[in-house]
């Protein structure tokens, strides 16, 4: 798989703040991500990030850390974070950066135990599809330890349809998205946004409980999910 986001990312750490992340998506137009927002100092976290920082416990795993914003600042803080990132340049990125706890690994192949798994920047995100939540949780469940918490954020993104935008057949959160930097398109690949009522339904099956931690104002919300 192109490592286009990563390599994006690893620029914009050597000094490179020119850097444009061109992200395609299923449902509108291409839009800019803005490549700073990976690189954040806590003063700029949201109520949502601090939240969800100060809610973790024990021996913690910052999953998909990108730059290591969240993890680098639980590290300095000496709280026991690891970070696990599959993306090439992610890593170089954390390594420079002077993270010391890191899985070079993908989420679904990682078998580590631990207390908290932490998922920020929509991680729910990694299920790819609303049929893909069960296994998602099963092996969220393999990496904790018994008590063990999932802490993560989604979104409600049903005020994308608001304006006219035709729903799709399907769930309208399964997204696809593709990333394009200096001119190479990397592969596409499913995203899932779950909104709060459903995702407490879809656990609630699971025999897992959810509680909804904080919502703010772009209908984003932080969700505690325990019961492993």
């Amino acid at each position: 798989m192109k490592d286009v986001h990563g390599e994006a990312i690893f620029d914009f750490y050597k000094g490179d703040h020119s850097v444009v992340l061109k992200t395609y998506n299923s449902y509108g137009e291409p839009e800019e991500m803005p490549v700073e927002v990976f690189f954040r100092d806590h003063q700029d976290f949201t109520d949502l990030e601090n939240l969800a920082i100060t809610s973790c416990e024990g021996k913690i795993l910052d999953v998909g850390a990108g730059a290591g914003a969240h993890a680098l600042f639980m590290q300095a803080f000496e709280m026991d974070a690891t970070a696990l990132e599959n993306s090439p340049g992610c890593i170089e990125t954390l390594r420079h950066s002077g993270m010391e706890k890191i899985v070079e690994e993908d989420f679904f192949a990682h078998k580590g135990k631990y207390d908290t798994l932490l998922l920020l920047m929509n991680g729910l995100g990694l299920a790819g599809k609303l049929d893909g939540l069960p296994y998602f949780f099963k092996h969220c469940e393999k990496l904790l330890n018994k008590g063990g918490q999932l802490i993560l954020d989604s979104s409600d993104i049903s005020y994308l349809y608001e304006d006219g935008l035709k729903k799709p057949d399907h769930y309208f959160g399964e997204i696809q998205y593709q990333y394009e930097y200096k001119d190479k398109k990397g592969d596409w690949f499913d995203w899932l946004y779950v909104d709060q009522e459903l995702l407490i339904k879809e656990t609630d099956n699971l025999g897992l409980k959810t509680e909804i931690l904080l919502t703010d104002e772009f209908d984003q919300y932080l969700a505690k999910i325990t019961g492993f």
